[in-house]
């Protein structure tokens, strides 16, 4: 095989390797865009003052630092994290939101409003139907 003709496949095999990392929404004060190769997304619900923002993780789970108070073994995708320092150097706490999802763009971001209406969660919620489907028209 020629060199050009080897160089063409290896690029070719190089290029057709997907990405296995996820895609995270990335959002809060100073930015809104997307971060990619993640793996896991997150959001942040800070309780008192209703501050949401989302992004993402390039560490494994089991690298992140032992006092990384999120429970993986929970089944729940959001946990209330009390007596968060601030960081702001007054020694005050408060309370947040810690959600974590594995799936891209599972962490889209909306409003603390919205996360209490949805049951502290990050799944969609679904509204039901105003007429029941036996009742509708064609479900006969």
């Amino acid at each position: 095989m020629s060199r050009q003709l080897s160089f063409l496949v290896f690029l070719a095999l190089n290029l057709s390797v997907p990405v296995f990392g996820l895609t995270c929404h990335k959002v809060n004060e100073w930015e809104a865009s997307m971060v990619h190769d993640q793996h896991f997304c997150t959001a942040y619900f800070e309780v008192s003052e209703g501050h949401a923002s989302f992004g993402g993780s390039q560490a494994h789970p089991k690298d992140l630092p032992k006092n990384y108070a999120y429970d993986f073994l929970n089944m729940d995708d959001c946990q209330l994290q009390t007596g968060v320092d601030i960081m702001d150097g007054s020694g005050t706490t408060t309370s947040i939101w810690a959600c974590l999802c594995f799936e891209s763009h599972c962490n889209f971001p909306f409003s603390f409003e919205e996360f209490v209406r949805r049951g502290h969660t990050l799944r969609p919620s679904f509204v039901p139907l105003v007429m029941p489907a036996e009742d509708s028209v064609g479900h006969q």
